[in-house]
């Protein structure tokens, strides 16, 4: 995989700076919130789960895309 897990990236079309939540290859955790620390995986047929970057602390909508979709930062 190009990108690793926490790397900022930028989605392409939506044109947002993004996180890496997780990879087809590995495995990431949602730790937004403490209640919902549970482990995560891409959709099927998509190479990474990311989630838009709000600000520093905060993470917004997720996605599953792949690797054509996304350009590092």
């Amino acid at each position: 995989m190009k990108f690793e897990i926490n790397q900022e990236v930028m989605e392409l079309k939506s044109g947002k700076r993004c996180i890496i939540l997780a990879t087809k290859d590995q495995k990431g955790k949602k730790n937004r919130e403490a209640l919902d620390n549970s482990e995560v995986f891409p959709d099927d047929h998509k190479d990474y789960m990311i989630a838009i970057k709000v600000s520093e602390k905060e993470l917004g909508q997720e996605m599953h895309v792949d690797e054509h979709q996304l350009f590092a930062l």
